[in-house]
């Protein structure tokens, strides 16, 4: 039972959020959530505008990114796969926060819906074979169902904008061959 004052959108630590004091454990209980019960990940994750555990996520994911960077691809690449994932959650969370404006919740509860999925995808970027397929779930399944359930906007309205934005983003990476 919740305290008096508090609703399930202000509750702390709800049981899909990253828990910092067992980054492990918690680190893959969460990716095995976001691979087999994302809709379940996204109606226990709390719409609250509090940064720390999605950016301590993105942070953590970061980690085995760049080990795997390293063997797969080379020293500079496995630091970029160690600073980008931060700052570039924020220009993406702007970009998707497009498609749900007038939904239930502000910017920063979209960046915390982009996090977790850009975290499950950061590490499987770098595998070949992996690599395209992390970002077709992360970014065609994850983001349409965490942006529908955690703004309250309809499925086919978020997985049209996100399929939008896979598509330009597709095509930039296939026109201007960025590998």
């Amino acid at each position: 039972m919740a305290k008096r004052g508090y609703t399930r959108d202000t509750i702390r630590g709800g049981a899909s959020e990253w828990d910092v004091s067992r980054p492990f454990s918690s680190y893959a209980r969460t990716l095995a959530m976001l691979l087999v019960h994302p809709v379940r990940f996204f109606e226990l994750l709390p719409r609250i505008p509090d940064l720390r555990a999605p950016a301590l996520f993105l942070i953590f994911s970061g980690l085995p990114a760049a080990i795997l960077w390293l063997l797969f691809w080379g020293l500079y690449p496995a630091l970029v796969a160690v600073v980008l994932p931060l700052p570039l959650s924020f220009l993406l969370a702007g970009l998707y926060h497009l498609g749900v404006l007038g939904g239930r919740h502000g910017y920063v509860v979209t960046w915390r819906v982009l996090a977790y999925p850009l975290g499950f995808y950061l590490p499987l970027a770098a595998v070949p074979v992996l690599g395209p397929l992390g970002a077709a779930y992360s970014g065609l399944v994850l983001m349409p169902l965490g942006l529908a359930e955690v703004h309250e906007v309809g499925r086919l309205r978020a997985a049209l904008f996100c399929a939008a934005i896979g598509i330009v983003f597709g095509a930039a990476y296939y026109f201007l061959g960025v590998a």
